[in-house]
C-alpha cells in the first residue's frame, strides 16, 4: 500500500472521528454551557474568518496545488517555494487588516442594533483570519508531500478539542466568556506551530529564496491564477456564510443561534459528498483532457445517482427523527424554533447533491472561468433574498433565502453543463429515488413510539432510524437502482460471510 493510499485511508478515519468531535460540540456542549448568544457569536467569528480568509490568502492554497510541480526538487530547496507561500499571502493579511480598520465604523453600525456583543469581540477576526490563512497554506504545503493525516488531525480533531476543552473551563467558572474568546483564537494560532513543527520534522521546512524562479511569466501565471480564484472563492464564502451574518445585523444573535445549530443538523446530509467528490474528481479529470463524453456522462449520473440515495437515506434519518433530536439537545425548546430550517436546508443540500459533478465537470474543463462568474451572480443573488426575506420571515426567510439560491444555482450549472456537453445528472432511476424516499417517509413518519422520558427518546432514535434504514435499503437494492449500491452490499455480504464462516 503507497504512502498516498495510507494518508488517505489515515485522514478519511481522522475526518469521521472529527464529524463526531463535531457534533458533540455543536449539539450538545455549546447548546448546554453558552448562551444562544454566545454560542452564535463564537460561530460567527470563526466563519466570518474563513470568508475573509478566502480573499486574504490571495489564492495562494490554490497556486500551491497548481504549481508546485514547476518548483519541486528537494536538493535545491523547491527553490524557495514554502517561503513564497509564507509571505505572499502576509501581503493579503496586511491589506485586509487595513481594509477592516478603515471601515471597522460601517461594521460597528451594522450590528449595533441588534448584535451588540458582536462589538466586544469583532477585532478578533484579525488574528483568526491570518491564523486560518496560514493553517490552509501549511495544509497545501503538506498536501503537496502527500502528507495529509496530520494536517487532518490538527483541522478536525485538535481544533475542535480545544474548542469543547475552552467551553467546559469557561461552563466551570474558571475564565470568563472574554478569556475564553481569547484562548479560542489562541488555539488556532498553536494550530499554525503545530504544522510548522510537523513540518520541520519532515525535514521540507526549507527557508531558503531563489528569487529567479519568481520573476517573468510564471510568477505573471501564478498571481492571475490567485486573483482569479479569489473571486470564485470569495463568491463561494458568500454564499455558504453570508445568510447567518446577515441574520445577526438583521434581527440579532439569538435568531442567528438557532440558524447556526439547525443548519448543522441539515449539514449532515452532505458528509458523504466530499468523499465520493474526492474519489471520482481524478476520472472526471482524465475524462475530460480526453474529451471521453460518455465516460464523463457516466460519471455525471452516477455520482449524481449515488449521492441522491446517500443524501435521501440520511434526510430521512433526520426529518422522521427531527423532534427526538430537538428533545435531547439542551435548550430544546429554543432550538426547536429553527425546525422547519433543517427542513428547507435538508432540501437544498439533497438538491445539491443530486445534481452530482457539474460544478467539477466546468471547473476542470475550459469553462472553468465561467464558475467564478456564475458564483458571484449568486453571491449577489443571495444578499439580496437575504435582505428581502430575513425582515419578513426571520430564521425561515434565511433559510428560504438559502434554498432559492441553491435551485438557481444548481438549476444554471445543469443548464450550463448540458449545453456545452450534452449531458444531464439525470435518469430514469433518479425518479425511483423519489418514489422509495416517498414511501418510506409515509410508512416511518407517523409511526407512534414511546417518547416520555430520556431512555424511551433515544430508543426510538435508535429503532426508527433502523426501520428507515431496513425499508428504504430493501427497496433501493430490490429494485437495483443503483449498481454500484448492490455491488458494494454484495461484497459486505460476502466479507460477513467469509468472516463468520
Amino acid at each position: 500500500m503507497g504512502v498516498i493510499i495510507r494518508q488517505s485511508l489515515k485522514a478519511s478515519i481522522v475526518a469521521y472521528i472529527g464529524v463526531g468531535i463535531g457534533v458533540i460540540n455543536q449539539l450538545f456542549v455549546s447548546t448546554k454551557y453558552l448562551s444562544v448568544e454566545q454560542m452564535a457569536l463564537s460561530r460567527l467569528l470563526l466563519e466570518n474568518s474563513i470568508l475573509f480568509a478566502a480573499i486574504s490568502h490571495l489564492g495562494t492554497p490554490y497556486i500551491a496545488d497548481k504549481f508546485f510541480s514547476q518548483f519541486r526538487n528537494e536538493v535545491q530547496k523547491h527553490h524557495g517555494f514554502l517561503v513564497f507561500l509564507l509571505l505572499y499571502p502576509l501581503l493579503g493579511i496586511l491589506a485586509f487588516t487595513g481594509l477592516y480598520v478603515l471601515f471597522q465604523d460601517v461594521i460597528a453600525n451594522y450590528f449595533s442594533k441588534e448584535s451588540p456583543l458582536i462589538l466586544q469581540y469583532h477585532f478578533l477576526s484579525i488574528p483568526l483570519t491570518a491564523f486560518w490563512v496560514y493553517i490552509s497554506v501549511l495544509e497545501v504545503y503538506c498536501r503537496n508531500h502527500a502528507r495529509i493525516t496530520v494536517p487532518t488531525i490538527v483541522r478536525e480533531i485538535y481544533l475542535k478539542i480545544a474548542n469543547i476543552l475552552l467551553i467546559l473551563i469557561f461552563a466551570f467558572g474558571w475564565i470568563d466568556f472574554q478569556l475564553m474568546m481569547y484562548l479560542l483564537v489562541a488555539s488556532y494560532g498553536i494550530g499554525v506551530i503545530i504544522l510548522f513543527l510537523y513540518i520541520k520534522n519532515l525535514g521540507k521546512l526549507f527557508i531558503a529564496f531563489d528569487k529567479r524562479y519568481f520573476q517573468g511569466s510564471l510568477f505573471k501565471s501564478m498571481f492571475f491564477f490567485g486573483t482569479f480564484i479569489i473571486l470564485g472563492g470569495l463568491g463561494q464564502n458568500i454564499v455558504l456564510f453570508v445568510d447567518r451574518v446577515m441574520l445577526a445585523g438583521e434581527s440579532g444573535l439569538r435568531s442567528t443561534g438557532i440558524f447556526v445549530i439547525t443548519t448543522y443538523i441539515a449539514s449532515i446530509i452532505e458528509i458523504p459528498k466530499k468523499t465520493l467528490t474526492q474519489i471520482s474528481v481524478p476520472i472526471l479529470s482524465a475524462a475530460i483532457q480526453q474529451n471521453d463524453i460518455g465516460k464523463m456522462k457516466e460519471l455525471y449520473q452516477k455520482t449524481a445517482l449515488n449521492q441522491a440515495i446517500i443524501g435521501c437515506l440520511f434526510f430521512l434519518g433526520i426529518w422522521c427523527n427531527i423532534d427526538e433530536i430537538f428533545s435531547i439537545i439542551p435548550r430544546k425548546d429554543v432550538f426547536s424554533e429553527g425546525k422547519y430550517v433543517v427542513l428547507s436546508i435538508c432540501i437544498a443540500k439533497l438538491l445539491d447533491m443530486s445534481t452530482g459533478l457539474n460544478a467539477e465537470i466546468l471547473l476542470y474543463s475550459v469553462y472553468y472561468r465561467v464558475i467564478t462568474t456564475f458564483v458571484i451572480i449568486m453571491a449577489i443573488f443571495s444578499i439580496a433574498a437575504n435582505k428581502i426575506l430575513i425582515p419578513l420571515y426571520d430564521i425561515n426567510g434565511a433559510a428560504w433565502a438559502t434554498s432559492l439560491t441553491t435551485l438557481v444555482y444548481c438549476s444554471v450549472r445543469v443548464w450550463y453543463v448540458w449545453d456545452k456537453f450534452k449531458i444531464h445528472p439525470f435518469s430514469r432511476q433518479t425518479l425511483s429515488i423519489i418514489v422509495i424516499t416517498a414511501i418510506t417517509l409515509a410508512s416511518i413518519l407517523f409511526l407512534p413510539f414511546p417518547t416520555a422520558n430520556t431512555l424511551q427518546v433515544i430508543l426510538t432514535l435508535f429503532l426508527r432510524s433502523v426501520l428507515i434504514l431496513l425499508v428504504f435499503g430493501f427497496l433501493i437494492l430490490r429494485f437495483r437502482v443503483s449498481p454500484d449500491v448492490n455491488n458494494l452490499t454484495n461484497s459486505i455480504w460476502k466479507t460477513i460471510k467469509s468472516f463468520v464462516g
